[in-house]
């Protein structure tokens, strides 16, 4: 337990993060700790941390000391065994896959160095220590090369020398660019200015290399991890927000950082469990981070100001990593009270759904699956047949259900699994009368159609083969249906106690794009519109209740739009 007012924590590098290991009274104590356990050998790493409580209940950190020393004096590469994507030029190592895949493959030197892989691959000098280090670079280039063999089935020795090759490439490059004196500089003016004076010079393919180079520049300067998530968040705001291109550009190197091994704890301080902090990394990566107890220059407040705002998207694909990889490893959710451990899995699992499916898609929905597979006895292909079932049980509202086994069945183990995923999925959309388990009871009923639309759309965009695909969305077409029918929608929208020109505006208004874009849904309303066009004398009895020769026109020229809009004419 820390001690009131400042107390030292002494921390041990663990793997790939920080824990804590003791905490002082005085930073002599702590210093001298911290020596003793780092020269007994049975650490890789120590840091020492000041903690200060202020008056208003908040803590604050400030790192004193970081200290490393490697148990076998060589630098190793870590384990890895998840490939990245096959490539075959240059475009693919500067990928987002192929940059997180040299964040974790080298961690234990990334960490040490503090240098993103963006650095690495666009700084010389910075490439160059790193081949001249130990075996590293050779150890990482094959154990990629047999990933991708194995996973490709073809021959480790020609993928090796074709990474190479790639690789060379870059290097020459990296070289050409260390040679240039003419490249602009950041400055006050800042990336967005530089970017463009690139743009005005160099040929497409090139700006973009050589703006990742501009960022490296000033990034190799900066040998703390914050530091360079201040200056990269500071190149985001300026000027009120970078354009499209180099904001991309930015973004990917903002994910190298928070991808780096201990830069996410140390972003979001402490957390009381695995879940806790796997829940706030969810939080962040939508930019709803709770920062109700955060000072305003907390730089969690920050990077979630920034993932709320500006498009980010290889940043929030590398946080939502994070917590697929967590999730599949072994560590638990809530280590203090094992008891407690489904309750933490719930948590996660109900911060995981949105309305557009599980943030991080197939990969966290069987990330979800998997962890969930470690409370069952059963294991195989049944105890994974259990784990889906069980994990579907547990949310609540049978739309999000829906999108969850949509993202699993284009994951790794949904297609493995296929024919369990699609029972599941006809399990849940199959029952005609089953149109409540979807819909707001007692809601409004354009919410509810619009939720039930919503749902059509999403199974008719998804990667979810045929011919499951179509018969999902004529099941939830027949879930509209069924609800219309049952909530009376259309009694309600053509009351016959209103002008016909209401009912009949309403009506096409819900035939319009965006609003029922289903089949059978759509026949239905249709029908009712076009009974009222075939009435004796319709535009007459359609302007009525109006007097005015005017208005007759204007009631009659919307008509007509509304008529277009619905595809009626």
């Amino acid at each position: 337990m820390a001690l009131p007012g400042n107390s030292y924590e002494v921390q041990v590098y663990q793997e790939d993060h920080w824990v804590l290991d003791r905490c002082f009274a005085s930073e002599a104590e702590a210093r001298g700790h911290g020596s003793r356990i780092l020269s007994g050998g049975r650490v890789e790493g120590i840091r020492i941390l000041r903690d200060w409580a202020r008056p208003d209940g908040r803590h604050v950190e400030t790192e004193l000391h970081q200290e490393f020393r490697s148990q076998s004096g060589a630098i190793l590469i870590a384990p890895i065994d998840e490939p990245p994507p096959l490539c075959h030029d240059a475009e693919g190592v500067f990928a987002v896959e192929g940059r997180m895949v040299i964040n974790r493959l080298l961690r234990n030197y990334v960490d040490r160095a503090v240098v993103t892989p963006t650095e690495l691959l666009h700084s010389y000098p910075d490439l160059k220590r790193l081949q001249d280090k130990d075996n590293l670079f050779v150890s990482a280039v094959g154990r990629v090369a047999a990933l991708q063999a194995e996973r490709a089935k073809i021959d480790g020795r020609s993928r090796r020398d074709e990474l190479y090759g790639i690789l060379n490439g870059v290097i020459e490059r990296a070289r050409a660019a260390a040679a240039r004196k003419d490249l602009p500089v950041l400055g006050a003016a800042g990336f967005a200015h530089a970017f463009d004076t690139l743009s005005a010079r160099e040929a497409p393919e090139d700006r973009t290399f050589l703006g990742r180079v501009l960022l490296a520049r000033d990034l190799v300067q900066m040998r703390n991890w914050l530091a360079k998530l201040d200056f990269l968040a500071e190149l985001v705001r300026q000027d009120g927000g970078l354009p499209a291109l180099p904001l991309a550009l930015v973004d990917g190197v903002v994910a190298d950082v928070l991808g780096a091994p201990s830069v996410a704890q140390e972003l979001l301080g402490p957390q009381g469990s695995m879940a806790g902090a796997l829940c706030s990394l969810i939080d962040l990566s939508r930019g709803r981070l709770d920062v109700t107890r955060r000072a305003e220059d907390d730089r969690a407040v920050q990077m979630n100001e920034l993932l709320a705002f500006h498009d980010l998207p290889e940043t929030r694909h590398v946080v939502l990593d994070l917590v697929r990889r967590q999730l599949k490893g072994t560590q638990p959710l809530y280590r203090h009270d094992p008891a407690r451990e489904r309750e933490a899995f719930a948590e996660v699992l109900a911060r995981s759904l949105a309305p557009a499916g599980p943030v991080g898609g197939g990969a966290m929905a069987e990330a979800l699956v998997l962890r969930y597979l470690r409370f069952l006895e059963a294991g195989g292909a049944s105890g994974r047949r259990r784990a889906m079932e069980e994990v579907v049980g547990l949310i609540p509202d049978a739309a999000d259900g829906v999108r969850f086994l949509l993202a699993l069945a284009q994951s790794e183990l949904g297609r493995s699994q296929a024919e369990d995923v699609s029972r599941l999925l006809d399990r849940a959309t199959g029952d005609p009368q089953g149109f409540g388990r979807f819909v707001a009871r007692g809601g409004p009923i354009k919410d509810n159609l619009e939720r039930l639309t919503m749902l059509y759309q999403q199974v008719v965009d998804s990667g979810v083969p045929e011919p499951l695909k179509g018969r999902l969305a004529d099941n939830i077409d027949t879930l509209l249906v069924t609800y219309i029918h049952e909530s009376h929608v259309v009694e309600r929208l053509d009351n016959p106690a209103d002008p016909l020109r209401q009912r009949a505006n309403r009506l096409m208004r819900l035939c319009a794009p965006g609003t029922l874009r289903s089949r059978k849904a759509l026949a239905v309303v249709r029908q009712r519109v076009v009974s009222h066009l075939r009435q004796p004398q319709f535009e007459e009895r359609y302007v009525a209740d109006l007097s005015e020769p005017a208005l007759r026109q204007s009631a009659l020229r919307e008509f007509h739009r509304l008529l277009g809009q619905a595809g009626l004419v």
